[in-house]
């Protein structure tokens, strides 16, 4: 009775790996104020041609509109590449679109985390032409792409959302003049005069 209790664990878990694999990435803490991460995103999105249906700087919420990120016959394809796609019994996946939920928090004087949340939607078309629009659960492709976006107008285009290799910052820089002298490492968007 154990082992049969073991390995249907065993299997539940191994069903559950991907999806934990793949998942939002968490949200992003910055040591820039408030302004600057609002009015980083707020640029961000204007590059990538969004419109904002809502901003509220109290509430530091952010909500874009809709975008089509793929129609036609591929549409299967590219549901995978950026959520969970649910399996039809009846009809087809004719679009699919996408907007984002952003979420920027001031945590302390020059601390800011800001969270990305992607919502999309399929249009499933029925045999019998009805049409409706479906939640498409997440796998985070999208969220990692608008906050590597984000981080780089911030940052530089060197920012990543990978962590640095074990030492990164106890190597001396290599733009450095003298080998032994230090240059301060920028955290932030803000120049050292």
């Amino acid at each position: 009775m154990r082992l049969i209790f073991f390995l249907l664990l065993v299997s539940a878990a191994q069903s559950w790996a991907p999806v934990w694999a793949q998942s939002a990435p968490p949200p992003l803490r910055i040591y820039i104020p408030f302004e600057a991460a609002w009015d980083g995103m707020v640029e961000t999105l204007g590059k990538n041609e969004f419109e904002l249906l809502r901003q509220d700087r109290g509430q530091g919420f952010l909500l874009s509109n809709f975008r089509e990120y793929a129609s036609g016959l591929l549409t299967d394809s590219h549901i995978r590449k950026i959520g969970e796609e649910p399996k039809l019994i009846d009809g087809d996946w004719v679009r699919v679109r996408y907007q984002y939920e952003i979420r920027v928090a001031l945590i302390a004087d020059r601390e800011t985390v800001v969270t990305v949340d992607a919502n999309i939607q399929a249009l499933q078309r029925e045999y019998l032409g009805k049409e409706t629009w479906i939640e498409i659960q997440t796998i985070g492709k999208l969220e990692e792409t608008l906050l590597t976006q984000f981080g780089q107008h911030l940052f530089g285009e060197t920012f990543s959302l990978e962590e640095p290799k074990k030492g990164f910052w106890e190597r001396d820089p290599s733009y450095a003049s003298h080998p032994y002298e230090r240059i301060p490492r920028i955290v932030g968007p803000e120049r050292i005069p």
